[in-house]
């Protein structure tokens, strides 16, 4: 090994050793803290379609439980099957929405109100800014066409504000051409849900591939915020996914929340409750790491973060290990709280 191989090797060491000892000494001071979850994703598939009344009304009480108080519905359609009356889609016949707002609303739980997946999205943003455009069109007259529908059926709900259904990445729309398309379309988006509810809160979810660095990532969401009228702005940490180490977890947050304030909205981290397998399965991460994830974000984001999602990773819902990662977490914060 020559000395400049040595030396690089060293430099390398004292560099981890250094991001891993900024990580404790933010996590230190809170360390008798309560891990905190301030809201979680709900993900409506026919699976959970066909619940029984009764699993509802057991996800809610854990939901108030684990202290969550926003309750985000990533989506009301999806694949072109609406979750709620309308004529514009296929329907359910029977759909949980009225019921899971309604049980919501008595736990002091509010509701954000998720718009349409569209399954070919990644696909189509793939495109070049001529493509691109008309794709974006044919969202927004899309929306125009069942949005009256989804803000009558949900007129009842305890009302958080609007989710758009669409993530945003961080190499996707570097491009300048690209990027105004996407603001344009955010922006008419955002306008066409406050003609339905005035003064309404909107969020929006995005996360890192590790692509872009913090600095550019966070011009790229104020000059996204400043031009769309985006109020919320849901980071995912990508630990769960192994997209972002949890060591590097400040040198995103840290630029991300001060761009995202000064744009005049607010950010909240999401934090994935699961651990990616090798052979691709996701299962409900260890309570250590989830109880590091929480205390970190809370503290980079001055806010509770958000759970991608209780559901699946949390819930006794979700089977055997989730409910032992709920057992779990409810034992943390009946430590702390003393």
């Amino acid at each position: 090994m020559n000395r400049r191989t040595a030396l690089r090797r060293i430099w390398q060491s004292i560099s981890a050793l250094l991001s891993t000892t900024a990580v404790t000494m933010l996590i230190a001071p809170a360390s008798a803290a309560c891990p905190k979850l301030g809201g979680t994703f709900l993900q409506l598939t026919d699976a959970k379609v066909a619940w029984p009344a009764t699993n509802w009304w057991q996800l809610i009480d854990e939901l108030r439980r684990i202290g969550i108080s926003n309750l985000f519905v990533q989506w009301t359609v999806l694949d072109r099957k609406a979750f709620f009356p309308t004529v514009k889609f296929d329907t359910p016949a029977e759909t949980p929405l009225p019921l899971v707002f309604r049980l919501a609303a008595q736990s002091g739980i509010r509701g954000w109100i998720g718009l349409a997946l569209d399954p070919q999205y990644w696909e189509a943003i793939k495109q070049g800014p001529d493509l691109l455009q008309p794709y974006f069109r044919q969202r927004l007259r899309e929306l125009e066409g069942f949005l009256g529908d989804l803000n009558a059926a949900t007129a009842a709900a305890p009302f958080g504000g609007w989710y758009i259904t669409d993530e945003i990445d961080d190499r996707t729309w570097l491009p300048p051409e690209k990027r105004a398309i996407l603001v344009k379309y955010l922006a008419d988006t955002v306008s066409l849900l406050r003609a339905r509810r005035p003064r309404s809160r909107v969020a929006i979810s995005g996360f890192s591939n590790s692509f872009a660095d913090p600095d550019l990532l966070a011009s790229f969401w104020a000059e996204v915020i400043t031009g769309s009228g985006i109020d919320l702005l849901l980071f995912q940490d990508g630990i769960g996914e192994g997209k972002v180490a949890i060591e590097n977890i400040p040198l995103y947050y840290r630029p991300l929340n001060d761009a995202v304030r000064r744009a005049g909205a607010e950010l909240w981290a999401v934090a994935e409750l699961f651990s990616l397998m090798p052979d691709g399965r996701r299962v409900p991460a260890m309570i250590g790491r989830i109880i590091q994830q929480l205390r970190l974000a809370e503290r980079l984001t001055n806010s509770a973060p958000v759970a991608f999602s209780v559901p699946e990773y949390m819930s006794n819902l979700g089977g055997p290990a989730a409910g032992r990662l709920l057992s779990n977490f409810l034992e943390a914060r009946k430590r702390c709280s003393g």
